[in-house]
């Protein structure tokens, strides 16, 4: 569910603002890379500085520089890599038009909290804390919209490394858990359509979250878009149990899809003053209100 890549602002060599403070800084990491000051994508003096850059992002809290050297190049700590660490350390702080991007503490190379607050997973982080963090259910729900919007794709994803793929797997887990809250958020408000768009951008960014969550997009499906929409979920996931995982469905799961093709109510009634409607409920309603009645597979 990568965003389109969109064109890429022209290149020139970033330089601080007129009056001596830094450029405004822009890192981009969720669905394409991309890093601008002021606009302009910094211009690179050598890949290793961008890799440097990406991979401390990846270590907010920073990391010490032999294991800098092996991650990023395979070297073990000599003179000659300890000169190729300086000069690439240089290239990084000029790039960012930062002499204070890159600091070291206690023996650990970090990027500043500027820097880190500039990028787009500080953001979606952040977020995630305010929703965790939030009294009522309407302040988490806005939250964690917020954090589904920040997610615009997996993170670096051209970059094929060991820590690249733990730091992706990392943020694309807080994207998966915001939408799974909107979705029982959304679910308690009535809100069907809003609970299902929500599952099912989950399922679809880890469909290994859990099979319970596919009985609920079945579930989901049956009122929000019928029968045919829930059974068609329910084959997609065997298909993906088949090739990715030799594995078969639980037979719950099993149960769920028969009552499914019977055209079963499987959601509980629970009728309220003013529910909401549901053009694809026999009555024009939708009884799909509660997380906790989301499922009846008994």
């Amino acid at each position: 569910m990568n965003a389109p890549r969109t064109a890429h602002p022209r290149t020139v060599a970033a330089h601080p603002a007129p009056d001596g403070a830094p450029g405004a800084l822009h890192v981009v990491t969720l669905g394409r890379a991309e890093v601008s000051v002021d606009g302009h994508a910094v211009q690179w003096q050598a890949a290793s500085a961008r890799d440097l850059f990406h991979y401390l992002l990846s270590f907010p809290e920073g990391r010490t520089r032999a294991e800098i050297m092996e991650d990023l190049w395979s070297l073990d700590v000599t003179q000659e890599s300890r000169n190729r660490f300086r000069v690439t350390t240089h290239r990084l702080r000029a790039a960012l038009a930062r002499p204070d991007a890159l600091g070291e503490e206690y023996g650990r190379f970090r990027l500043s909290g500027d820097v880190l607050r500039a990028a787009d997973v500080y953001r979606l982080h952040e977020a995630a804390h305010t929703a965790a963090t939030a009294t009522t259910p309407a302040a988490r729900l806005h939250a964690y919209r917020a954090v589904l919007d920040l997610y615009r794709g997996d993170y670096l994803p051209d970059v094929h490394t060991d820590w690249a793929r733990q730091a992706r797997d990392e943020h694309r887990a807080v994207y998966v858990r915001a939408a799974l809250e909107v979705s029982l958020l959304s679910c308690d408000l009535g809100n069907c359509h809003d609970a299902v768009d929500a599952l099912q951008r989950a399922l679809r960014a880890d469909p290994f979250v859990g099979e319970n969550h596919h009985q609920k997009a079945m579930t989901c499906l049956t009122v929000t878009e019928g029968r045919y929409a829930a059974t068609e979920h329910y084959r997609t996931f065997l298909r993906f149990l088949r090739d990715d995982l030799g594995d078969t469905p639980m037979p719950e799961t099993v149960r769920l899809a028969e009552r499914v093709k019977n055209g079963e109510r499987l959601c509980a009634r629970h009728p309220t003053p003013t529910p909401p409607t549901c053009p694809h409920a026999r009555d024009g309603m939708c009884h799909l209100h509660g997380s906790q009645e989301l499922l009846q597979l008994n």
